[in-house]
């Protein structure tokens, strides 16, 4: 999983000893980098907010999350589900809690200027993850 926003490019290294080749059929980011052999790095722009699924031709069972949003807030939780956005603006906000296998889950928020605000937003991960 890794969030980004909208215009990053993201880097595909191959440091194993057989091709790799990497594609996604998203919506926000259609892309094929083709096969390439240990040691090369593919990159890729994306200049489109959505989510983007991430998989390897030659082997099914890599695949990966690309959360490309259109704007600079965003967190990954730390171990134990606590989260910062430094430098929100004043103002009422929906905040988005998201999980790849859960979906997501909204609450509102406001921010005072000045001041800290603080929410608590539970995703629950089914039994086994």
């Amino acid at each position: 999983m890794l969030a980004i926003t909208k215009g990053s490019s993201v880097s595909f290294p191959n440091a194993d000893p057989f091709f790799h080749n990497v594609f996604s059929l998203s919506g926000a980011g259609t892309f094929d980098l083709g096969r390439y052999p240990m040691g090369q790095t593919r990159t890729r722009e994306f200049g489109k907010a959505g989510i983007v699924k991430v998989y390897c031709h030659i082997h099914s069972h890599m695949t990966a999350t690309i959360l490309v949003l259109d704007h600079p807030y965003f967190a990954i939780p730390n171990v134990d589900g606590t989260f910062e956005l430094p430098d929100v603006p004043a103002g009422e906000y929906t905040i988005v809690g998201w999980h790849e296998r859960v979906g997501e889950r909204t609450a509102k928020i406001r921010v005072e200027p000045g001041r800290s605000a603080s929410i608590d937003l539970s995703l629950p991960v089914e039994d086994g993850n």
